[in-house]
């Protein structure tokens, strides 16, 4: 299989640095105009069997343009959501760090497994992607899955068989694309670009 991995395009939420994760967040001006750019340009270039995205509309919307012009249905996952950050939702770090202090501390000294009130602890979110990317790896052509940071460095580190706090090693621009091709039981890296400014 062949993964076409794409992160979304810079959202309110990105611009006011705030845990957006898994709270809805329009699109910038700057990041309808990459929207645009990668829907009407970049991907023509990209040619893919199935597209894969999460339900989550900043990712949704890209994987959906993109289906209509490649006439390609768009399977919504679950499993792609960005990582739940429960009480930290929607707030920028200072803000945590005032109204959550000790959660905010606790989540610092163990990111891995401390589950944040609400919300996810790193672990179990990455266990819920590997599952996904296990489903469908050993599948033949390619693949486009559209959604978030974290799912995709979930992705890049288990598709690699790197550890989960491998993740850190690679960062997925706004708007960027990784391409990991994975066959004879192992992945390897082939680009990771910024499609867009």
């Amino acid at each position: 299989m062949k993964f076409f991995l794409m992160r979304h395009v810079e959202t309110t939420g990105n611009a006011e640095n705030r845990f957006a994760g898994v709270t809805e967040t329009e699109y910038t001006p700057k990041g309808q105009k990459q929207f645009e750019t990668i829907v009407h340009e970049k991907a023509d270039g990209i040619d893919v069997d199935a597209i894969y995205a999460s339900p989550i509309s900043r990712a949704r919307k890209i994987a959906e343009k993109i289906g209509e012009k490649k006439d390609l249905p768009v399977h919504l996952e679950d499993a792609l959501k960005e990582m739940n950050f429960g009480i930290f939702e929607n707030m920028h770090y200072k803000e945590v760090e005032k109204k959550h202090e000790a959660a905010f501390r606790s989540w610092c000294d163990d990111y891995l497994h401390y589950k944040i009130p609400d919300g996810d602890n790193l672990i179990e979110f990455h266990q819920r992607v590997a599952r996904f990317v296990d489903r469908i790896k050993e599948q033949e052509g390619s693949a486009l899955i559209v959604c978030h940071g974290g799912p995709i460095q979930s992705m890049i580190t288990h598709l690699l068989g790197l550890s989960i706090e491998q993740r850190w090693l690679f960062h997925i621009p706004l708007g960027g694309m990784v391409e990991i091709h994975y066959e004879y039981g192992r992945g390897t890296l082939f680009a990771l670009e910024k499609l867009v400014n």
